[in-house]
């Protein structure tokens, strides 16, 4: 598949991933629990988009919500990232949009065999989820772990997580996110404890999460990769498609 089929496929995820309501071709995201809300893909006209974008940011403070509008490379008008921080959205880290074939993958890269993975289908096992992202110190810990619980209630057959254990004790995670209907598999929420580092946890739940890929019937997966990770995939087969970065609305802030 072509740069240009990738990049249209990824905008045709983005459309088709939330609700349209509402002026500006904005589609929005909304986390089960009613917390948050993402905008993924928006084709407003320049004269329009900073009425949008203020009508977004009044709806956020009125109901109230953290609002994350994702900004991609290829996203118009190009200084998209200057309004939405000029309306006082906090920009977020840049990251590499990259993109693997399923059927392309070589098996040596991303190789689970021998790993104690295990896949979470329902809230019962999020708890060991929540534990690897309070290691980390991350914040809203609890919040997070109701938000994924509720997805799972809601439509388990769109998200799973997978959980590596070393001595029976939870040591990394991640999640893929399989849009019900779609061709593409989307990877997130790659963690690993400070002292499990190092030991291939990482890129064996990659490849966990690519024989779910496979087994659901995806094209290709997808992942918006930081700094640190892109390096590994890019060596093990994943290219780069675009970039993209969250510029985050707290009304509260």
């Amino acid at each position: 598949m072509s740069d240009h089929d990738l990049l249209a496929g990824l905008d045709g995820e983005r459309r088709a991933s939330g609700d349209s309501t509402g002026r500006g071709g904005v589609v929005r995201e909304h986390a089960a629990d009613g917390s948050e809300r993402r905008i993924v893909y928006a084709r407003c006209a320049p004269g329009e988009l900073d009425g949008v974008i203020r009508e977004e940011a009044d709806l956020a403070r009125r109901t109230p919500y953290t609002l994350e509008w994702k900004v991609y490379g290829h996203d118009t008008p190009a200084d998209l990232g200057e309004r939405l921080t000029a309306a006082g959205f906090e920009p977020d880290d840049r990251e590499s949009v990259l993109a693997l074939a399923v059927d392309g993958a070589d098996p040596a890269a991303f190789d689970p065999q021998g790993r104690d993975i295990r896949r979470v289908v329902d809230e019962r096992g999020l708890d060991d989820y929540a534990e690897i992202a309070a290691a980390l110190g991350r914040r809203d810990v609890e919040q997070e772990r109701r938000r994924l619980a509720e997805g799972l209630r809601r439509a388990p057959e769109a998200m799973s997580v997978h959980i590596a254990y070393e001595d029976g004790r939870p040591a990394a995670c991640g999640r893929i996110h399989l849009r019900p209907g779609g061709p593409y598999a989307e990877l997130a929420g790659g963690r690993t404890r400070p002292e499990h580092r190092k030991r291939g946890l990482f890129t064996a739940l990659v490849g966990s999460r690519l024989g779910e890929a496979r087994e659901r019937g995806r094209t290709h997966v997808l992942v918006d990769a930081l700094p640190t990770s892109e390096p590994t995939l890019r060596r093990r087969g994943f290219e780069p498609v675009t970039w993209t970065r969250p510029y985050v609305y707290e009304p509260g802030a």
